[in-house]
């Protein structure tokens, strides 16, 4: 059908090259992109809806705990108090579950070639990463999606894929970018799903060859958790500890989706190695901290009962995965995430078309309408904010930054950043005492977030000054208050 083409060529474009633009994502790109799936996955169904109809296996009851999922962690991002800075990053999660949900009604000629532009992607990803090691010399720096680590488990992710598509090419191009980026974590993850793999055929009886391969396997591993470094595991048990402490703190809620980058400072123990992170570097831990239980719940429940339906070799790329997540951070990376979702789907068992009523298309498609034009404002807010927030870095004093921040500081959703920022800004400003005008703007914003990691150590620089002990005091009475 024409609409299921259509849809398939959406999920080729996003999926084909948004790995080798992750390492530009900045926020129009990443919100294009999103928009793209939204706009296509739409299409698809009004088109359906208007026409032959749409297939039944939209209300499977499999699909019940992502749409749980996604509830209850939108639920979360409303409540959090770091909204202003995730809300755009909960939109790399829906396309996600978008792209899991739709690919799941594409046709088998429509998947290979949604599959086939996941490969040729990842020729794109070998050749920049080549470009990077040989002429420009920054490939360590600066790797394609951003991250070594992440890069080696869209490899690891996409080697059984290859070997899938019978493409032994590209094979031995995403074993060289594994070894490249020398991540022990990816040569875990692929070892586990190679053993998992050799497992199926000894229980298959093909037990001579596949039970020498496990021995291999098992004998690999040795070396490679040798080579785990101290100061690698002792960073991790650090940002494992925070993401604990913030669920420990908001169970149910969590602290929205993408937060753990803008909380983890204030969760991290004083003292201890390695104070920042981006990622959790667990992924398990880190959407629990962020999403709370009941989210976690339904959305990790779906992850496992879908992997546990895939078959093929595709079946070990989420296994791989899935492993890897426990150590690391890869699918926190959009362009990961998504493929990693059309990888887990499966085509659905449902069979059939249903017609929904005039009426109901229509109350659908007023709701798409609304929901889009939500979502173009709040885009065009977001994208102003960026461009006021750039110029008021360079405004050259805080009554200019003020001046370009008037309308954030107006606005619930922004008005937190933007303090943060007049606060950073303040430093410079020493007319009434050092540090004055910023600790009134990080006070500011602690009155909108109290978890603001920023203010809360740069007032806790601020009142180490001599003469402010009662303020330190005051202070500390006040995060302890917080931070349970």
């Amino acid at each position: 059908m024409f609409f299921t083409i259509m849809l398939s060529y959406i999920f080729i474009f996003v999926l084909g090259f948004s790995p080798v633009l992750q390492a530009v994502f900045d926020l129009p790109l990443q919100l294009a992109l999103q928009r793209a799936v939204l706009l296509g996955c739409l299409a698809w169904a009004f088109l359906g809806a208007y026409g032959p109809g749409l297939p039944r296996g939209l209300a499977a009851k499999r699909f019940y705990p992502l749409w749980a999922a996604a509830g209850l962690s939108f639920l979360s991002l409303l409540a959090s108090p770091f909204r202003g800075y995730i809300f755009n990053e909960w939109g790399n999660y829906a396309a996600g579950l978008l792209i899991f949900i739709f690919a799941s009604f594409l046709n088998k000629e429509e998947r290979g070639k949604a599959e086939r532009a996941v490969l040729w992607g990842a020729w794109l990803v070998f050749a920049v990463s080549l470009l990077q090691a040989f002429a420009l010399e920054n490939f360590i720096a600066r790797p394609p999606l951003t991250n070594l680590n992440a890069l080696a488990l869209y490899a690891v992710m996409l080697i059984p894929l290859a070997l899938e598509h019978k493409n032994w090419p590209l094979t031995w191009a995403l074993v060289i970018l594994v070894v490249w980026t020398q991540s022990l974590g990816a040569i875990l993850a692929g070892l586990a799903a190679a053993g998992l793999y050799a497992l199926s055929r000894l229980k298959g009886g093909q037990r001579k060859d596949n039970a020498w391969l496990l021995a291999g396997l098992a004998a690999l591993a040795v070396p490679v958790f040798y080579l785990l470094q101290a100061d690698s595991v002792a960073g991790r048990l650090a940002w494992w500890r925070s993401a604990w402490e913030m669920f420990s703190l908001r169970p149910l809620s969590g602290f929205g989706h993408a937060s753990f980058t803008w909380a983890q400072a204030a969760f991290q123990a004083a003292g201890a190695y390695r104070e920042h992170a981006i990622y959790a570097h667990n992924y398990y831990l880190e959407f629990l901290a962020e999403n709370g239980l009941p989210a976690a719940l339904a959305w990790f429940w779906l992850l496992f009962a879908a992997a546990r339906a895939k078959t093929g070799l595709v079946k070990y790329s989420v296994i791989a995965a899935l492993v890897h997540s426990m150590l690391d951070f890869g699918l926190s990376v959009p362009a990961n995430f998504w493929i990693f979702c059309l990888l887990l789907s499966s085509p659905s068992e449902e069979t059939g078309l249903f017609k929904p009523s005039r009426r109901a298309a229509g109350a659908a498609l007023l709701f798409a309408c609304l929901l889009l034009a939500a979502l173009a404002a709040l885009d065009f807010r977001s994208l102003s904010f960026e461009k006021a927030r750039a110029r008021a870095a360079s405004a050259g004093g805080l009554p200019a930054a003020e001046a370009e921040l008037r309308p954030a500081l107006q606005s619930g959703l922004f008005r937190a950043p933007a303090l943060e920022l007049l606060g950073r800004l303040g430093a410079a400003d020493t007319s009434a005492g050092p540090g004055f005008r910023s600790s009134v703007y990080y006070e500011m914003a602690l009155l909108e977030n109290r978890y603001s990691a920023p203010a809360w150590g740069a007032l806790r620089r601020i009142y180490s000054q001599p003469g402010l002990e009662e303020q330190a005091a005051g202070l500390e009475r006040r995060r302890l208050e917080v931070f349970k």
